[in-house]
């Protein structure tokens, strides 16, 4: 994201070339909304999944509130803003067994707990520049083969534009929609800095093409973004430009700065939900801090999202 350290080691995942596994959406108790293959949950709550923690939680152990999972994060060949178009992916740290159970948890929280899952795409420090159709389709061969290889993923996380880096829109519309056709349901989302001209407008423009299921404005880890009245007035901003079902709300519940408590966000949410009932849900940066604090996110604030 276009503030967040990418600290995951270099490398191809390894023993993740096995065939992909097939796609049943039975549900296990819990609060994750149940999730017909190809769609997006009528309410959002997700997170987002470093691999640079060393002990992350298992992906299925994550808690059942999260109906959408980011898997942060998908880097350039070659570095920022990439060699060739191509991306690699590193799994977490195996201190609790997440790299080595990763690809049958990760069929388990698709088929069996009815959850999507997201690969995110570049991060801080990993924009990505699409200047020719060259670049773009060897792109979408890196994240075939990515989808392959981990058993399937559900949908794109467009984290490749940063600061005052223009986005190559055309090209991305193309890359979404190319797969978009390659996996008929397949989920396109972006999470943009709240106030970026440039980046509301990519946003518009790839949901105008079809290429862009929602965006989600990141509101902490910056100046006066985890203000729950900037919130407020800036998420109707985002309502006014894509239409409220296409804006899903970044949170960060942390005691650091430029970060909200748990109350605030909780009545932050409370007060956006009011003013626009039609909002597609909210995340959390990230995960397994969500856990360290006994997942407040997930747990008191998801049931408000979720409902």
């Amino acid at each position: 994201m276009n503030r967040r350290r990418l600290l995951a080691a270099t490398g191809a995942a390894a023993g993740l070339a096995l065939a992909a596994g097939a796609g049943v959406t039975l549900r296990e108790s819990g609060g994750a909304a149940q999730a017909v293959r190809g769609t997006l949950p009528a309410r959002v709550l997700a997170g987002y999944y470093p691999a640079w923690q060393a002990a992350p939680p298992r992906l299925r152990d994550i808690d059942p509130h999260y109906n959408v999972l980011y898997l942060f994060a998908a880097r350039p060949v070659g570095g920022s803003p990439g060699a060739t178009g191509a991306v690699y992916w590193t799994p977490p740290g195996d201190g609790r067994g997440a790299a080595s159970h990763f690809r049958q948890d990760l069929h388990r929280v698709r088929a069996v707990q009815g959850r999507k899952v997201m690969l995110s795409v570049g991060g801080d420090g990993n924009g990505m520049r699409f200047p020719d159709r060259a670049r773009s389709r060897a792109f979408v061969a890196s994240i075939v083969a990515l989808h392959t290889a981990l058993g399937g993923f559900d949908g794109l996380d467009w984290n490749t534009f940063q600061a005052g880096q223009a986005p190559d829109t055309l090209e991305m519309i193309w890359i979404s929609r190319e797969l978009k056709r390659l996996y008929p349901g397949f989920l396109i989302s972006a999470p943009p800095a709240p106030w970026n001209e440039i980046d509301q407008r990519f946003c518009r423009d790839m949901l105008h093409a079809g290429a862009l299921d929602y965006a989600a404005p990141q509101y902490y880890d910056g100046p006066n973004l985890a203000d729950p009245a900037y919130v407020q007035a800036n998420v109707a901003a985002w309502v006014a430009l894509l239409g409220a079902s296409h804006v899903v709300v970044g949170f960060g519940i942390n005691s650091a700065t430029n970060f909200m408590s748990e109350k605030q966000a909780i009545a932050t949410w409370t007060a956006l939900r009011h003013r626009h009932p039609a909002l597609r849900g909210a995340f959390h940066w990230e995960l397994d801090a969500d856990e360290r604090q006994g997942w407040p996110f997930a747990r008191k604030l998801g049931p408000l999202v979720l409902k």
